[in-house]
């Protein structure tokens, strides 16, 4: 059986998946990520080799949960966090990795030029977190559309960064890797990846995608006039720090109404409309989540239903490494196996077979 794996990186774990041909879950591995730094107004600083050990040992211990005989990886698709790691001509990190909340990444960069500006000056190129990752395991320097997206820098209509958002931030484009959309195959593990994750030759590095844009797709087709409200991931999880969304064609032309952002989706042809859930004076969150609706239907897009999601940016990224290797034949397949499949496959011996 061949297997798809997806890899989530965060401040708190990175987490990695396994989906075989069938899109069935067939393994799942988390790793603390520790020695983790909080700084002001949220922002986070790891380690650089941390932030590789624990990715490569989530992957690891996905990979050796599979039946010796399901052990077939096509590749691998990494998520992450918005944040930056700077690195110089030898291509090691000058700077820590930083996860820096929304688009306040350019200014955090800025910030941290102005305060190291000798060594700023060896500077030589600038990776998202799950880029770096990808970096140290594949060799490829190169980033995706959401990534770009969410960093307000992407072209307009075009997968490749903005010449103008370029020059009004502290990068020059020398700094910035090629932009993929988020299922091209960039590139294949090296000897040092086939190391450090324990996977075989051969395995692709899929483009992946911002931790937010591939989690609307892990378990909601953005495709549907559905609006997708996330839901809280723990009994302690704030109302303001959850989104809602509505999936619609890239070509739509309809503005967003005011609160709504318009995000590029992983999935080619599409994007997203995303507004946080608050709760305002005298509303709770159900009539808070009505009120989005009526926005959106007041403003001309079409809402069939509300439906609540949990994202899990690992199973997301692990589908667009099926894309990615034109074994899932496309979204449509994606979404119908995910719907038919079980959460988990029943195991027989070492084949694996899904029951």
């Amino acid at each position: 059986m061949i297997q798809f794996l997806g890899l989530h990186l965060n401040a708190r774990a990175a987490t990695a998946v396994s989906l075989g041909r069938d899109l069935s879950l067939w393994a799942e591995a988390e790793t603390p990520m520790v020695n983790v730094t909080s700084k002001a107004e949220g922002v986070q600083e790891i380690p650089p080799t941390e932030w590789v050990r624990a990715g490569c040992f989530a992957l690891q211990e996905a990979y050796f949960q599979l039946p010796v005989k399901s052990r077939k990886i096509w590749g691998i698709a990494p998520s992450g966090p918005s944040g930056w790691i700077a690195l110089d001509v030898s291509y090691e990190p000058i700077s820590p990795l930083r996860l820096v909340p929304g688009a306040r990444v350019r200014d955090d960069l800025t910030a941290w030029i102005d305060q190291n500006k000798r060594v700023a000056a060896k500077i030589a190129s600038i990776l998202s977190p799950k880029d770096y990752f990808r970096f140290t395991v594949s060799g490829g320097l190169a980033t995706d559309a959401t990534e770009v997206d969410r960093l307000g820098m992407i072209h307009p209509g075009r997968c490749d960064w903005s010449d103008e958002a370029i020059d009004a931030s502290p990068m020059t484009r020398a700094w910035l890797p090629p932009v993929f959309d988020s299922h091209i195959p960039t590139g294949r593990l090296t000897e040092d990846g086939m190391r450090r994750t324990s996977l075989p030759g051969g395995c692709w590095v899929v483009a992946g995608a911002h931790e937010a844009a591939v989690g609307w797709i892990s378990v909601a087709d953005i495709r549907r006039p559905v609006l997708w409200v996330e839901s809280s991931a723990t009994p302690s999880d704030q109302v303001e720090d959850r989104r809602a969304a509505l999936g619609v064609a890239s070509n739509h032309g309809t503005a967003p109404p005011p609160g709504w952002t318009s995000r590029r989706a992983a999935i080619i042809g599409y994007k997203t409309l995303e507004s946080p859930i608050t709760s305002k004076a005298g509303l709770d969150e159900a009539a808070a989540i009505d009120a989005l609706r009526s926005q959106l239907t007041g403003s001309g897009f079409v809402v069939n239903d509300v439906m609540g999601i949990k994202p899990r940016p690992a199973l997301g990224v692990a589908a667009l490494a099926g894309i990615g290797s034109d074994l899932v034949k496309g979204w449509k397949h994606y979404y119908r196996a995910l719907d038919d499949s079980p959460a988990t496959p029943a195991k027989t011996g070492d084949e694996g077979t899904t029951a």
